[in-house]
């Protein structure tokens, strides 16, 4: 699948604030990479906490149950 830059701005739009810092580094390492082989992220091992937990309970749900958005109906919602 193509995925044009207006797509990815589209998306970078949707970032919360709290999130910004997480989604700017990230595309960071993809920017800065000389080889696939080179990129490297870290993990984070802290325990999830009460909220995250519920929100991989529900997307779970999500996918079992088949309850998904299409990249083009998000892309239609812009």
């Amino acid at each position: 699948m193509s995925i044009r830059k207006e797509d990815l701005h589209l998306l970078v739009d949707l970032v919360t604030d709290n999130d910004a810092k997480l989604v700017y580094d990230l595309i960071r390492v993809v920017i800065d990479k000389d080889d696939e082989k080179d990129i490297i992220v870290e993990a984070d091992n802290s325990p999830l906490t009460d909220q995250e937990k519920k929100i991989l309970k529900q997307a779970d749900i999500d996918i079992k149950n088949d309850d998904l958005v299409d990249w083009d109906d998000l892309r239609a919602m812009m």
